[in-house]
């Protein structure tokens, strides 16, 4: 089981606070199975600079602590990449890492709009070769005001990723509901914590999975095998777009007959 998105790094970002508090994360993770952590710093100008010499050093010094304390857990490289109009080209000169320099990436947006120039944007990355990820879209005001966005991005050949903790009902019933909604109608392709310390927003992947199986069935599985795809750059193996599609519809005209 890999978590392909965290903020496991100590005094990078709004993360962990500190190695100790990410060891006690990574003792967690190893408890519940967790074998690999996609170590995912906010990418976003202005506010969070982690760039790839700054990860890669931050990841080799957590990797030590683990080794002296016997912990178990393969961390891999990654942002959550806040887009922006000139994401692209930034991509292509090598200032934002990819999860494990593969073609997936964490693409994060803001929580009240779609940018005008998104379109652009998710353009431009596919035919580069990029995969984006995007992640969280039930915290979205948009994707929850019309969950067509996710549809149609979806569609497009993009992907998602739900957060666990918003599938346990941490960021307020609202949000559980749509998070609930996309999993059902296959919408996202991915599960990771988000994890950002050890209080609320702590290791909770293992209780999300969970959830996740009771909503999907062995579908569930599917998720992890994702994960590990992308941690080897090989090319996703999920629902096939025509039954995303006769899925999503025919749940929008259960919603009407109700």
């Amino acid at each position: 089981m890999i978590d392909i998105h965290s903020h496991i790094l100590p005094d990078i970002d709004d993360g962990v606070e500190n190695i100790k508090k990410s060891l006690e994360i990574a003792r967690e993770a190893e408890r519940q199975g967790i074998t690999g952590i996609v170590a995912t710093p906010h990418y976003r100008e202005g506010r969070y600079l982690s760039t790839p010499g700054l990860v890669q050093e931050k990841i080799q010094e957590l990797k030590a602590a683990l080794a002296e304390n016997d912990i178990k857990l393969d961390l891999y490289p990654g942002v959550e990449a806040y887009i922006s109009q000139d994401l692209p080209r930034k991509m292509e000169e090598g200032e934002i890492l990819t999860i494990n320099n593969s073609r997936y990436f964490l693409l994060e947006f803001p929580p009240d709009i779609v940018p005008e120039y998104t379109v652009n944007v998710l353009y431009s990355l596919k035919v580069m070769g990029y995969k984006p990820i995007i992640v969280h879209p039930e915290r979205y005001e948009p994707v929850q005001a019309n969950p067509d966005l996710l549809y149609y991005w979806i569609e497009d050949g993009f992907l998602a990723q739900v957060n666990a903790s918003s599938l346990l009902g941490v960021f307020g019933s609202d949000v559980e509901k749509i998070a609930v909604k996309l999993v059902k109608n296959n919408l996202v392709q991915f599960i990771g914590s988000d994890l950002h310390g050890t209080g609320r927003r702590d290791q909770c992947l293992g209780r999300g999975l969970n959830k996740l199986k009771r909503l999907t069935g062995p579908y569930a599985e599917q998720y992890l095998e994702n994960a590990a795809a992308v941690i080897n750059d090989e090319e996703l193996n999920f629902m096939d777009p025509e039954k995303i599609k006769q899925s999503w519809f025919m749940g929008k005209i259960r919603s009407l007959l109700m």
